[in-house]
């Protein structure tokens, strides 16, 4: 059920771990994950990679930072 939370960040992290492995091989896999977190695996094989659409470039770019500040805290 999406709007009960527990329920919501589970499905969420599954299918994140699902696009996850079907990426898994691609040079920039990590990339392609988090682009089709945004637009749909679909949209990513269609490209080929991250899809031409600003809104998903952004995503990808806003969640790449994220990460590296995240690494950063830890190290």
């Amino acid at each position: 059920d999406l709007n009960v939370p527990e329920q919501n960040i589970d499905g969420g992290t599954h299918y994140l771990k699902f696009l996850l492995y079907k990426y898994r091989n691609y040079k920039n896999g990590l990339k392609r994950t988090i682009a089709a977190y945004n637009a749909g695996p679909g949209m990513v094989d269609h490209y080929g990679g991250i899809p031409p659409f600003h809104e998903t470039r952004v995503y990808v770019a806003r969640v790449l930072r994220f990460l590296h500040e995240f690494q950063k805290e830890e190290g």
